[in-house]
């Protein structure tokens, strides 16, 4: 492992929604234990000292819990950026995301605190269906973008990808409606589409003083004046605070991925949001019963660092 290193918290899950307590236990103790997702048996203890890591990257769709502590983050030495996924769908795909004017003023606020650009808006994903046309899609980022204005300096794209388990969800939740299957894009009808939604898209986000790129989007989207660019940009972070990254690509990442290599401290299975579209969201862990106790070494188990807690159960 590098002298520093950059932390996910998390791709893999909501950490500032929903477990706060503990990665504010876990910053304090310098530590944290994650396990393989790929072999939970094998578990690795990961650095969390303020001087051993280059930025804490914070991926969200509710940074409300963590805003209170955020001086002290600050105070400890820590670095810190936001992702926050603000995208409006309908509460039928994300039935426990909060309302998006709730997160829009908890944008505002961490752009009072830290600055627009330490704060990524992410309009991510774009999903295109009987549910939510073109039209609908460009009204909500028009609206959203007007309201953020000055508060976030880039926005992050891509369309959803239906996994199996995605696709499986949407159809049992939606019988009767159509969503665009992104994989098949090889129409011109198709990609005429996303051509004139992203150039909207675009010319949205520049009126209201926005950079928009593409996020591990295998779709080529430069031609309506989308970049493609890294969510974890190391030139962006050396700029924020003065670091020497390394500017190489992370080889676990997906290929159309440009971040660089981060340590993520999440586990998958374990968002409550339930967000229909999501990758990450296998319920496995929770359909389980593995506890999440706020004092444990780890997000789920019963490695308590603290005597006498009791687990809870989500």
């Amino acid at each position: 492992m590098s002298a520093m290193h950059v932390i996910s918290a998390s791709r893999r899950t909501d950490i500032p929604a929903f477990y706060t307590p503990w990665l504010l236990r876990r910053l304090e103790a310098g530590h944290v234990r994650v396990p393989n997702p790929f072999n939970l048996r094998q578990v690795t203890t990961v650095d969390l000292r303020a001087h051993k890591v280059a930025c804490l990257v914070f991926w969200t769709k509710d940074p409300r819990p963590l805003l209170p502590h955020l001086t002290w983050m600050e105070r400890s030495g820590h670095r810190f950026i936001f992702h926050v996924s603000l995208t409006g769908l309908p509460p039928s795909l994300q039935p426990h995301v909060p309302p998006a004017a709730a997160i829009v003023e908890a944008i505002a606020e961490l752009s009072r605190r830290i600055g627009a650009l330490r704060v990524v808006w992410r309009f991510d994903p774009i999903l295109l269906s009987s549910l939510t046309p073109e039209d609908r899609v460009l009204r909500t980022f028009a609206a959203l973008a007007e309201v953020l204005e000055g508060r976030v300096a880039h926005v992050a794209i891509s369309f959803a990808r239906y996994y199996r388990q995605v696709r499986t969800r949407l159809r049992r939740a939606h019988p009767d409606a159509e969503f665009l299957d992104l994989e098949g894009l090889a129409a011109c009808d198709s990609h005429a589409r996303i051509g004139a939604l992203t150039t909207a898209l675009c010319e949205t986000a520049a009126s209201r003083g926005m950079s928009l790129f593409s996020c591990a989007e295998p779709l080529d989207l430069s031609p309506y004046g989308v970049r493609p660019s890294a969510c974890i940009d190391p030139g962006r972070l050396n700029s924020l605070f003065g670091l020497p990254l390394s500017t190489r690509k992370d080889p676990g990442q997906r290929p159309e991925c440009r971040c660089m290599r981060s340590i993520d401290i999440g586990i998958y299975g374990t968002c409550p949001h339930r967000c229909l579209y999501c990758y990450a969201r296998t319920d496995a862990a929770l359909a389980r019963g593995e506890r999440h106790d706020p004092c444990a070494s780890r997000l789920l188990g019963d490695d308590c660092d603290e005597a006498g807690t009791q687990p809870r159960l989500f």
